[in-house]
């Protein structure tokens, strides 16, 4: 369910972020939806590490916890820097969305998670995105970095929903 939320949310915001750029919001202008991006982020990085607490094994509570942290870290700069200027704010969304990327994957790897395509497709798209607000290419206007984030939100959801199908498939009696 929590996948299915982050795909719609991101996917909302993405469109949101292309159509209506201007928007002003936490009474900060020019910088469309990033600050409602922000708490998403931030609440995903809380649940992450919340899910980490319960989590059985050591090695999924550091994978959890890392990439909580990152969210949680992330989310809250983002929510109470977001004035500053558009280098450094392009600068600090791009480290996020590359250390995102690249610990997505080297976990993936190093957990021997199933599905490893997928999720290493997932970290690469996040990477390009990242490439692209770190290079400001197309542009270096706000409403392109709220797109990244956002569809780097829908991406997360579809490998939520990706490994819990890939889960109940696999605890189910039949695949046994």
């Amino acid at each position: 369910m929590q996948g299915v939320f982050v795909v719609i949310v991101g996917f909302v915001f993405s469109l949101a972020s292309i159509f209506n750029p201007t928007v002003a919001i936490l009474s900060v202008a020019d910088f469309s939806w990033l600050p409602v991006i922000g708490i998403l982020i931030m609440l995903l990085g809380a649940f992450e590490c919340i899910d980490a607490v319960f989590s059985l094994e050591v090695c999924d509570f550091m994978q959890r916890m890392n990439a909580g942290a990152l969210d949680l870290i992330f989310g809250t700069l983002l929510i109470f820097d977001i004035s500053d200027t558009p280098d450094r704010l392009s600068l600090m969304i791009a480290l996020y969305l590359l250390t995102r990327s690249v610990l997505q994957a080297v976990f993936a790897m190093k957990l021997k998670i199933s599905q490893l395509g997928f999720n290493l497709f997932i970290s690469a798209v996040s990477f390009v995105l990242g490439l692209m607000v770190w290079l400001q290419w197309p542009t270096s206007e706000s409403w392109f970095f709220s797109f990244g984030l956002s569809t780097n939100l829908v991406f997360r959801g579809l490998l939520m929903i990706y490994l819990s199908i890939y889960i109940r498939r696999k605890m189910s009696p039949a695949y046994r």
